[in-house]
């Protein structure tokens, strides 16, 4: 079944968001055939639609990394195409750019990012030619659950411009009716981030206009994510980080194709750097970790994810 969100049109141009005029829906994603029953293994990663030699490098290094991993997927955190998002419908940099760097390495989820809202025209455009592209972006807001992991895509700028009441209760939704081992979502915009773009209800602190410091996905995030969701997946900040917030571990992994700086926003962190890279996760039935990787390949940080309380399933012993 497929839901429909009217969003209104605000004055967003000038923080790089596009406008829209039209509807966003949600729905299922087909799920991705697993290697391992008890095990999920992917790759996520941000900003990377830059067509350049960066780009590709991150995307050679992920390739690497997840054959010897045996990687599930690979998530798309939005920004897939710069500067603003597909120029016309059948743009042809979208094979290229979006999908040539990653399809090869295994099936590839991807949410949009605000700059490719360069129009709603843009978003909806890509989202259309993902199905011809080879890219699981059925909708703007979709979601899949198979083996230990429930996986929510959300489309964040769109909670950016409008009114979230829609995304938030179809992601609630879809959270209470899953009982996965790891309920995770995935979106562009961080909710709490030592970057550039900072925090969510401070973006660019923007503090007191609300439409652009991201209160809306302040707001968002408090309703439909906190105290629901184990684990949010970011980019828009071209950092790599860990961290947590309200209960929920946070992950940005927005420099797949450029690096910015590290920025104290007053977040405590356990990792941030100005490295370009992507994360790697595995989520077992009775543990989890993520890994962060280099442009290079490089292995440069590890950290263990505890299974939520009352989650656990039986598993042969082992690391996931």
């Amino acid at each position: 079944m497929i839901a429909l969100l009217t969003l209104p049109c605000i004055g967003c141009a000038g923080v790089g968001v596009g406008c829209s005029d039209g509807v966003v829906d949600a729905g299922p994603a087909p799920p991705p055939l697993l290697h391992r029953d008890e095990l999920v293994v992917f790759a996520a990663v941000g900003d990377t639609g830059k067509d350049d030699v960066h780009q590709r490098r991150v995307a050679a290094a992920m390739g690497e990394v997840c054959a010897a991993a045996s990687c599930d997927f690979v998530l798309l955190l939005g920004d897939n195409l710069y500067p603003a998002g597909m120029e016309r419908p059948d743009d042809p940099r979208a094979d290229r750019v979006i999908a040539g760097p990653y399809t090869s390495i295994a099936p590839v989820y991807a949410v949009l990012g605000n700059h490719d809202w360069g129009s709603a025209e843009a978003a909806q455009w890509q989202v259309e030619w993902a199905a011809r592209g080879g890219i699981r972006m059925p909708s703007p807001a979709w979601s899949f659950e198979v083996g230990p992991l429930f996986l929510a895509g959300v489309d964040t700028t769109a909670v950016f411009q409008g009114d979230a009441a829609f995304q938030a209760g179809w992601l609630k939704d879809q959270l209470a009716g899953s009982n996965a081992v790891w309920k995770v979502v995935a979106g562009h915009h961080p909710v709490r981030s030592n970057g550039p773009h900072g925090n969510a209800g401070a973006y660019e602190g923007w503090r007191w206009v609300p439409w652009m410091s991201g209160m809306s996905l302040a707001t968002f995030f408090d309703d439909a994510v906190c105290g629901r969701a184990d684990l949010y997946l970011a980019g828009h900040d071209h950092t790599r980080q860990v961290l947590a917030h309200c209960g929920v571990r946070l992950v940005v992994a927005g420099s797949g194709a450029s690096a910015t700086r590290v920025v104290d926003r007053g977040n405590q962190v356990d990792f941030a750097d100005a490295e370009r890279g992507f994360a790697l996760f595995r989520l077992g039935v009775d543990r989890g970790e993520v890994q962060l990787y280099g442009e290079t390949g490089s292995l440069d940080a590890t950290f263990a994810l505890a299974v939520p309380s009352g989650r656990a399933q039986n598993a042969p012993e082992g690391p996931p």
